[in-house]
Formats: structure tokens, sequence, C-alpha cells
């Protein structure tokens, strides 16, 4: 039986530590806005200076799993790979962000058209800018659910960490991903696919409050410097709803269903089952690029790498899968 939390004594540390840094008027105005809205307004403001994505070794150490180059990322890898030689490609990208993704593709001679969607209008307008002299890339704010495309126009969809906001994802695959991709199209995934809202496992828990303890202490330190990262808490299902309602919402479905919808041309477990929980909040006492934390952030790495040994899945995925005729 999966494990969920309403609300957990994290919740009430987050609150607390939120109203302080922000004020309590930040958190009232979630409460009266709708679902939609909370999922635009959470990705038009992007804060990630503390999550584990801002720390580049996370990034070399993924392209190392995805592409067997730490250097080389799966967008590079993708292009060599899958589309060297050929001309005339279109590519749509959901949940484009600001654009760096689509760029890395559209500078490639292959693609003429290439084509970004995302909610968030603050992040489209970063991304046109960013493109303002590709002639050939157009960014779009809308919903991809209901956005206006012709059937078999794009010879690749790509999703990066834009999927698991997506609720019953096989429906999506099935009739809305599937027609708009050509016959040979390709979709790339590069995803969390781990627990639904974010809810870890006990199993999990333990393992990432046992690596955080043994952290020492200027590493645990909170971005405001007042305080240190203590416990690893399961978020609590109120949080994630008042907080994105989107997170993660049917996460656990990703994998099963692109294996039922589509051809596995290679699929890659990239980890951070526990990475992800413990660098939470404190990732920008990693940044520095000095011997000591260098080393800590191997044995992190060697740590979840052993805890990954025995389990055949992971929490994040790059994997590319072919169009199946329907």
């Amino acid at each position: 039986m999966a494990e969920r939390s309403i609300v957990t004594k994290g919740d009430l540390i987050d609150t607390y530590y939120k109203i302080k840094t922000r004020g309590y008027l930040n958190l009232l105005s979630r409460m009266g806005v709708s679902g939609g809205s909370r999922v635009k307004a959470k990705w038009n403001h992007v804060e990630g200076e503390s999550d584990f994505w801002s720390i580049p070794a996370i990034h070399h150490r993924w392209n190392l799993k995805a592409t067997g180059n730490e250097m080389v990322g799966y967008e590079q890898y993708t292009i060599e790979k899958y589309c060297s030689g050929k001309q005339n490609l279109s590519l749509l990208s959901v949940g484009c962000g600001t654009g760096s993704r689509e760029q890395k593709f559209a500078i490639n001679p292959a693609f003429s058209r290439v084509i970004g969607i995302d909610l968030a209008e603050n992040q489209i307008a970063e991304a046109r800018e960013n493109a303002r002299n590709m002639k050939h890339v157009n960014y779009l704010v809308g919903d991809f659910r209901t956005a206006m495309f012709d059937k078999s126009s794009f010879d690749l969809i790509l999703f990066n960490s834009s999927l698991h906001h997506f609720n019953n994802i096989d429906q999506l695959l099935k009739k809305r991903v599937k027609p708009l991709l050509r016959p040979d199209g390709l979709l790339v995934v590069f995803e969390y696919t781990g627990p639904r809202r974010l809810q870890w496992t006990s199993d999990q828990l333990h393992e990432a409050n046992r690596l955080l303890g043994e952290l020492p202490a200027q590493f645990r330190q909170l971005p405001d410097g007042l305080g240190t990262k203590q416990k690893i808490y399961r978020p609590g299902l109120f949080r994630m709803w008042l907080n994105d309602p989107s997170e993660a919402v049917d996460s656990e479905s990703i994998i099963p269903s692109l294996h039922h919808q589509f051809e596995v041309v290679e699929e890659h477990l990239l980890g951070t089952d526990l990475l992800h929980i413990v660098l939470k909040d404190i990732a920008h006492n990693f940044n520095q690029g000095l011997p000591e934390t260098e080393k800590w952030l191997q044995w992190l790495f060697d740590q979840e790498d052993q805890y990954l040994a025995s389990r055949n899945k992971s929490d994040m995925v790059f994997g590319i899968y072919r169009n199946l005729k329907t």
C-alpha cells in the first residue's frame, strides 16, 4: 500500500520558515486562488538556487548515466545519434521554461521548426528574448492539452521535467502525444518518475536522513544562514496541493505508460532517489567547487549508487521512445 501523509511536522517547519522569510501574506495569497493559477504562479517565479539541480556536478552525473560522457548532455547526444544527416525536422517541447533546451536543438541544421509551449508567461518572455535571432523557433504561452497543433506534424516531442505535471499519463500519451508525432517520430523524456506527490517511501526517508546526519553542519546551512537542515520529512499532501497542485500528480504511471504506448528505443536510470531529498534547500552549500565540497558530493553519489544497486528502478529517467502505429 502506498505511503501517504496529509500534514506532517515538516510542513509546519516549512510554513514557519516561509512566513519568517516571505511574510504570512504570501502564504494567505495562495489560499484564495484556483489550482491552475497556483501552477502558473509557481512556474512564473522559479526559485532554484538551493535545489539539487543547481549543482553542476549533478548535471555531470546525469550526463554520465544518460549519455556515457559527463560533458555531453542528452540534447547533444540525441541530435548526434538520431538526427544526424536529416533535414527539415520539427520539434515540440512541452513545458519549455526559458527555452535553453530547445535552442540546443534549434542550432543544429537538421531542424527547420522548433516550438516550445509553457503555461508561465514570464518564462516564455525570457525564452523569446533568448531566441530572438532564431527565426525558426517559436514559443507559445498555453496549455499543451488544449493547444492547436496539426496531427503527425512533429518528428520529436520533448518532455524535460514536465510530463510529471500532467495527470492521467497513459491517456495523455495515447490521445495527445502519439497523434502529434509522425509515424516514425521519437518521444524524448527526461523526467521525475518517483512516488506521486513526492510521497517518499519510509525506506527513502530512512536512508536520506542517515546521509543528512553524516554531513557536517557547514553543508546543512539553510539559505538564510540562520539555521541548519536537521531532518527530512515526507511532504504533506495539503502542502503539495497548496504549493503546486500539478507536482508529481501521476508520476508513478510514467514508465508503465511509456512502455504501453511506445517502443522503448533506449532508457537510462539516472537515480536522484536520495540526492534530491537530501540536497533540497541546502544545495547552495555545494556550489563552491572546493576539494572538501567535491569530497562530500562524491560520498553522496557513492551512497546513492549503493542504494540504487539493489533496485531496478529510479526516481529519474532519460529515455527515447518510438511512436507505435495505432
